[in-house]
């Protein structure tokens, strides 16, 4: 039950993540940080103090492995922090969630490239941003569901 609650309040956080980034351009840090409270929260629940310092771990290897992206301006950081926040709700499975979020952004990306081509416009359009709190979201509901049918 309580990893249904934890899917289903990560689910809520992200869509809302998604909604402000795509009004915004930006993922509030009051967001983040409610969501790693949450995180934390239901780590404790899940496996006590331990569940706590995995969580914390995960959440600290997803930011050092993906702030280089952010210095070479290929990811933002509120994008970063989105996944650090589901790094703490669901630890075992962010490596995962993360694979799926950046395949579902390649598959956003080619498809816009090809609905351009097929109306005969510019295909690439430098310095053109992708809000990734959409491939996130897309990415996080992928795993979780093919997790609970596989299992």
């Amino acid at each position: 039950m309580a990893e249904v609650l934890a899917a289903a309040t990560a689910m809520i956080l992200t869509g809302r993540a998604v909604y402000t980034d795509v009004k915004k351009g930006k993922i509030d840090n009051s967001l983040i940080v409610i969501g790693l409270l949450g995180g934390f929260v239901f780590s404790a629940i899940r496996d006590g103090p331990k569940g706590i310092w995995y969580s914390a771990k995960m959440v600290g290897i997803v930011f050092v492995s993906l702030i280089f992206l952010f210095v070479i301006k290929g990811l933002g950081a509120g994008d970063i922090k989105l996944l650090c926040v589901l790094a703490a709700f669901f630890p075992d499975k962010i490596i995962e969630i993360i694979a799926a979020s950046f395949f579902s952004g390649a598959v956003i990306a080619v498809g816009k490239m090809l609905l351009r081509f097929v109306r005969n416009q510019t295909i690439y359009i430098r310095h053109e941003a992708l809000n990734f709190s959409v491939p996130v979201l897309i990415g996080m509901g992928c795993v979780l569901s093919i997790g609970w049918i596989c299992s």
